[in-house]
């Protein structure tokens, strides 16, 4: 989105009603108070099929792309959205869930998808997840990554007298920080430095984390198992656990985008 917003011709409207409006990049160009107020001159009859029918040609190019690659975060994300029932909340967590999801899962309107903001990181991602199911009072599902659920692990101790949420997690672990093997840290230039620093992998046995806290655990192989593990219903705190392998991740996103990027070469979308 920043990319798109500083390229030359993109005309910039910014709607917000405060005066302190957010503009980063000082492209702006109007300010206005109500999307109400933005007016469009001769707008193009083509422009919403063209971009209906590019969506459609990136969504079968991604599907594609993805076929074959579990465990990988974008089908654990489709699998888990596809499977989860209507009404039901679902809590990502930082880093590659919430982009997983993003990215990935299906489009539904029939749940509630919440998130920390980036600016909190990994800190307290199991305990607002803990915080929403016993807030909506509704089957409540999170997706978080294996260091974020470790750095908040302490959010599975309940109290005896506390409440206990009706909360399903999903603990996509691959062993250390995998976003950061799709960043610049992850070119093969920093090879060499890039598990100690940035993978930073752990080796930690969550099955027996969470037998420490009585917290049932499950660790699913398939899809398949995802789907009904998810689909059953279940009361209390669970943790379903897809273990991973990260290695080859930053060659998975980088073969989906030049899919998508073929994909959209001959759709006047620009």
């Amino acid at each position: 989105m920043s990319q798109l917003v500083r390229r030359s011709g993109v005309a910039v409207t910014a709607v917000e009603p405060d005066p302190r409006w957010p503009d980063p990049f000082h492209t702006a160009s109007r300010i206005v108070l109500d999307l109400h107020d933005v007016q469009v001159v001769d707008p193009d009859p083509e422009w919403l099929p063209a971009w209906t029918l590019a969506d459609k040609a990136a969504a079968d190019a991604v599907a594609d792309g993805l076929r074959g690659s579990w465990p990988s975060g974008g089908l654990v994300a489709s699998a888990l959205v596809s499977a989860m029932p209507a009404g039901s909340l679902l809590c990502c967590g930082s880093s590659n869930p919430v982009r997983d999801v993003d990215y990935f899962a299906p489009r539904r309107t029939d749940i509630d998808i919440l998130s920390n903001r980036g600016v909190a990181g990994i800190d307290g991602n199991v305990s607002t997840a803990v915080g929403a199911a016993l807030a909506s009072d509704r089957p409540t599902f999170a997706m978080v990554g294996d260091l974020t659920f470790l750095h908040d692990s302490n959010g599975l101790v309940i109290g005896p007298d506390e409440p206990r949420p009706d909360l399903t997690i999903v603990v996509f672990n691959d062993n250390g920080g995998a976003i950061f093997s799709l960043l610049e840290q992850g070119e093969p230039a920093y090879a060499d430095v890039f598990e100690r620093v940035f993978g930073t992998p752990h080796g930690a046995d969550l099955g027996a984390l969470c037998a420490a806290t009585r917290t049932p655990h499950l660790s699913v192989g398939s899809a398949a198992e995802l789907t009904a593990a998810v689909r059953t219903p279940s009361r209390g705190l669970r943790v379903l656990e897809v273990a991973a392998d990260r290695r080859g991740l930053r060659d998975l996103h980088k073969g989906i985008r030049a899919a998508v990027a073929s994909a959209l070469s001959g759709h006047p979308t620009d």
